[in-house]
């Protein structure tokens, strides 16, 4: 048993305890009226007791004792349970000899030894209640190892008997996992993996975004056993259509080969395709013939229609600009202050405006556009396209009305007005500072410095305050309106569609100017790409994001979701929660999984759906705040029937045997499994706590004080001392 002191206050509060007892003992020498002197030394312990506990509790004492428990010790065995043991050589016979290992002791176990402890594992560990299935689709042996760790925290675990494969594709590193068991680990090999014949495909490589009816390529590694120089073909389908075949010559001899394989996906979205060899006659594994993957494919070519009231160089710079871009199909529509029209007419009905994915109105007059406000309108709110507002001089001339005025971000509660009141460049607001319209450079860190970079603008149009639920990227600090910020910047929403607003000219010159000092340009030309490209992206990647972590999953791998939410203002949204639904294309109401994603950071969500079978998946989520709904998201993903257990992520016998030498203990095969016991010696041990209780401010001492002090006042009061 021990008594510490945790405070910095033990020498005050013995200083302390020493003057006032020294004070007390001069206090009650002499007293009125006179006492005894017996009741002079009681009146004086009892206020000593009292002022000694209370300096005791301030230097913040600690009683502590040490618990000693004998122990007895524990072996811990872990069975291999999955899917790779079928595949080891003689597996029925080693099948025959787990289960009578499960049910026996050891060759050469003596009952009261050690205390045994069975379980099985494959992903995750459990007690070995009843009969290995050997249906674990991944194995981490790793993750189990560590678990045992803390299992046994306060037992007396002497060792660890792991009998496996040795195959392991998930978790942690089993063997830094190993060593920090503190414990001999004795392995019991079940391999070698028998030799059958098998074609596979280990691994591909692809983009994640390609173009409809334009060629992407994928990478893909394929590996062979037993068919040497059988030549097959390499199939890349979307759904039952065949997009690309490739024959390859097999080496066999478990060699690898890698072929990289042309195709051209067809249509736009998010697509799901397949790689797939043919089936061999004498193959036992054939879920590993077919792979899946995700690309997002989007559309080849972007129509954009620029229109604009006159010609200028502002529509000469936009137009090379876009023309330069394979990715854009742009046609050019111009009406001179006459109403002439030139190029391109300018489509009337909202289904020929729809052709467009985009239009860009390049300071237009309102009462010019007056007339197509409600084809925008349409075009906007129905279709789901975008309108790219670039403001100028003659937008200035009037004020827009009716459904033009809807479409643009502002309340215009006065007239808009062109300012031209000295150079000045574009400050970011909070959110434009991650907003992708506004990236013109490599890292957030030089955004800033990038915009001050460019050449100044010159001029900006006032169009009044931007209206609720619009977005303001970029302003201007005008001193002369008390410091107010001018949004130059603007982002807004009509239903579907997306709004992109300028305020601010000439924009030409960023790139005129900056040629002209020996710079490139780039800025211009970036700014333009990254408005036109985050325009007519159909899906607001922005805001609401929930999604799983891949479009592909193996069969055994974990199903995670992730969630990034931002309110109109860009803002993380932290009392929202998202309810997310998935359901098996082969389904059941019985089969429909819902979770609730946890808060792992302000504005980000996930969830783990666990380990779903092979198949098709459809996914719906919510996001709710209050009692509304706020976005409603849905997609597919895909669980394909490769199995984690067919990827061996390190070799057997290298394994064990390293787990083995690192902890201090043995690896044998299987057929010395009479020997497993004979050099093990487990011993019993001790369990050491150390239990602490500290006193300061313990009710047991505050009512000592409290009773010491009420007897003394009691005494004195009776004795009616003064």
């Amino acid at each position: 048993m021990f008594l510490s002191f945790g405070g910095y206050w033990l020498m005050t509060a013995i200083l302390l305890a020493i003057a006032l007892l020294t004070f007390v003992l001069f206090y009650y020498r002499r007293t009125n009226p006179p006492l005894s002197k017996g009741m002079r030394v009681f009146l004086g312990i009892l206020r000593s007791a009292a002022i000694t506990l209370l300096l005791f509790s301030l230097a913040e004492p600690v009683f502590s004792y040490l618990l000693v428990k004998e122990l007895p010790p524990h072996v811990a065995v872990l069975f291999d349970n999955s899917e790779s043991v079928k595949n080891v050589e003689d597996f029925q016979t080693k099948r025959e000899v787990l289960k009578w290992l499960s049910e026996n002791p050891f060759p050469g176990e003596v009952g009261d030894e050690f205390i045994r402890d069975d379980y099985r594992f494959s992903d995750s560990i459990e007690t070995l209640d009843d009969t290995l299935g050997f249906d674990g689709k991944r194995t981490a042996l790793g993750d189990c190892l560590t678990n045992m760790r803390e299992k046994y925290s306060e037992q007396n675990l002497q060792g660890v008997i792991v009998i496996s494969d040795g195959l392991v594709n998930s978790g942690t590193n089993p063997l830094k996992a190993a060593s920090e068991l503190s414990v001999p680990v004795y392995a019991l090999d079940l391999g070698p993996q028998r030799s059958s014949n098998d074609v596979r495909i280990v691994r591909m490589t692809h983009d994640e975004v390609g173009y409809a009816g334009r060629q992407s390529q994928i990478e893909v590694e394929i590996e062979s056993r037993g068919y040497d120089g059988l030549s097959l073909p390499v199939r890349i389908r979307s759904g039952s259509k065949t997009l690309a075949t490739e024959d390859i010559t097999l080496t066999g001899g478990a060699s690898r080969q890698t072929r990289t394989i042309d195709f051209v996906p067809p249509e736009e979205g998010i697509r799901t395709f397949s790689v797939s060899l043919p089936k061999q006659s004498g193959e036992e594994l054939t879920d590993n013939n077919v792979r899946s993957f995700s690309m997002k494919i989007l559309k080849s070519k972007q129509k954009i229609l620029v229109a604009a009231g006159y010609l200028s160089w502002e529509v000469t710079f936009l137009k090379r600009v876009l023309d330069e871009s394979e990715d854009f199909d742009c046609d050019l529509s111009v009406f001179d202050r006459s109403g002439k029209l030139r190029t391109t007419p300018f489509p009337q009905s909202p289904d020929k405006l729809a052709e467009y994915d985009l239009v860009i109105l390049v300071d237009y007059s309102p009462s010019i556009l007056a007339s197509k406000g409600d084809a925008l309108s349409s075009y906007l709110s129905s279709y789901g396209k975008a309108v790219f507002f670039l403001l100028g001089a003659e937008f200035a001339r009037s004020t827009p009305s009716g459904p033009l005025a809807d479409l643009l971000p502002f309340e215009f509660a006065s007239p808009p007005t062109l300012r031209q009141d000295g150079d000045f460049h574009l400050r970011l607001t909070k959110q434009g500072e991650y907003h992708p319209v506004m990236q013109i450079a490599e890292t957030a860190s030089r955004l800033q410095k990038q915009w001050d970079d460019m050449p100044p603008f010159e001029a900006y149009v006032t169009a009044g305050k931007e209206k609720p639920g619009a977005t303001v990227l970029a302003v201007h600090q005008n001193p002369d309106f008390g410091g107010n910020l001018i949004p130059l910047v603007t982002i807004n929403r009509v239903e579907k569609g997306k709004v992109l607003t300028t305020c601010f000219v000439p924009l030409w010159k960023a790139e005129f100017l900056s040629k002209g000092r020996g710079g490139t340009g780039d800025e211009y030309r970036t700014f333009i790409n990254s408005c036109v490209r985050w325009l007519v992206t159909t899906e607001d990647v922005d805001r609401v994001r929930i999604a799983p972590d891949k479009s592909v999953f193996k069969s055994g791998e974990r199903v995670t979701f992730s969630a990034s939410l931002l309110d109109e203002s860009y803002q993380a949204i932290d009392d929202g929660s998202v309810i997310l639904t998935v359901i098996p294309d082969s389904a059941t109401t019985s089969d429909t999984l819902i979770s609730s994603m946890v808060r792992i950071a302000p504005g980000k969500m996930k969830t783990d759906m666990h380990l779903l079978d092979h198949g098709n998946y459809s996914y719906s989520a919510e996001l709710i705040r209050g009692d509304k709904t706020e976005a409603k998201i849905s997609g597919r993903f895909v669980v394909e029937a490769f199995s984690l257990e067919e990827e061996t992520l390190y070799e057997t016998e290298d394994l064990l045997r390293e787990i083995a030498a690192t902890t201090g203990g043995r690896h044998y095969p299987i057929s010395m499994l009479d020997s497993l016991l004979t050099q093990a010696d487990f011993a019993s041990g001790e369990l050491r706590s150390r239990k602490e209780y500290p006193l300061a401010n313990h009710w047991i001492i505050m009512l000592a004080v409290l009773l010491l002090l009420s007897t003394e006042w009691a005494i004195r009061k009776r004795m009616q001392l003064m």
